[in-house]
């Protein structure tokens, strides 16, 4: 990467209206200070302040504000391809423009990006290896271990166009009207009920480490096995989390909660 290319970009999304954060250099993570795409802004003297002193930060693009979906298609893992999952949709008809704006990331998979108005989304192997996301994505110029995110063809973000209605529908079918409170109040809400609560309400950058050792605590405390803490803390990180953990550090906290455990039984 260039010198100062990301600072390039970002001022250059700014000026079209884009709302925009830096991320630690060959990182997806945020810098120390700035609470993920939560910060994004499209003010320039914020931006110029945030990478004059760190000419290598990455990029991230906050989306829900400027109406974007991003379909994440990865290839890391060989169960989970998701190129074959677009091959299998496109066998039902269900297809991605190949005329909008489109990344190649660094792991080698891709980002489509499209104009999509819906509520905020971070959904997780939609389909195995497809994730659909209108919250925050990192965005070229971008590098990780000396891998660039690119853009396809010399396109721009003026190239996006509309999601598919297939996608929408999908989308839509995924929302849930939720009862209000209220209905609630008539019952005890034991202390299981609350733990749930505190699952799905989830943390944001700062404590998110500390906040899972927590749950994984009170889920081993309720009587758990270590199979359903496992999976249970890898889906809380993935949807409740916000930015996720990577998933190696996920299995750290596990490791440590499950031999407190284990001491505490023998």
């Amino acid at each position: 990467m260039n010198e100062f290319a990301t600072l390039d970009k970002a001022i250059e999304l700014a000026q079209q209206g884009y709302s925009v954060y830096p991320l630690i250099e060959n990182m997806k993570k945020p810098p120390k200070g700035v609470s993920g795409y939560k910060a994004a802004t499209n003010d320039q003297n914020t931006i110029l302040a945030w990478f004059e002193n760190h000419p290598y930060y990455n990029l991230g693009l906050r989306l829900d504000t400027s109406h974007l979906l991003v379909v994440d298609v990865d290839i890391h893992d060989s169960t989970k391809n998701g190129k074959d999952s677009l091959m299998k949709l496109q066998c039902q008809g269900k297809t991605l423009s190949p005329d909008t704006y489109i990344e190649k990331t660094a792991g080698g998979g891709l980002h489509y990006f499209f104009k999509y108005t819906g509520d905020k989304v971070r959904k997780i192997d939609v389909w195995p290896g497809v994730d659909l996301l209108s919250d925050f994505t990192v965005i070229s110029p971008s590098e990780i271990n000396g891998k660039m995110y690119q853009p396809l063809d010399g396109r721009t973000l003026a190239d996006i166009k509309p999601a598919p209605q297939w996608l929408v529908d999908k989308l839509a079918g995924q929302k849930v009207n939720w009862p209000s409170e209220r209905a609630y109040t008539t019952h005890q809400k034991k202390y299981t009920g609350r733990l749930l609560d505190e699952m799905v309400t989830g943390t944001t950058q700062g404590d998110r480490n500390a906040w899972l050792t927590k749950i994984a605590g009170r889920m081993f405390g309720v009587g758990a096995s270590p199979k359903t803490v496992y999976n249970m803390l890898s889906v809380i990180n993935d949807s409740f989390v916000d930015p996720a953990l990577p998933s190696k550090e996920v299995n750290v906290i596990f490791q440590s909660i499950l031999k407190r455990e284990s001491k505490g039984v023998h």
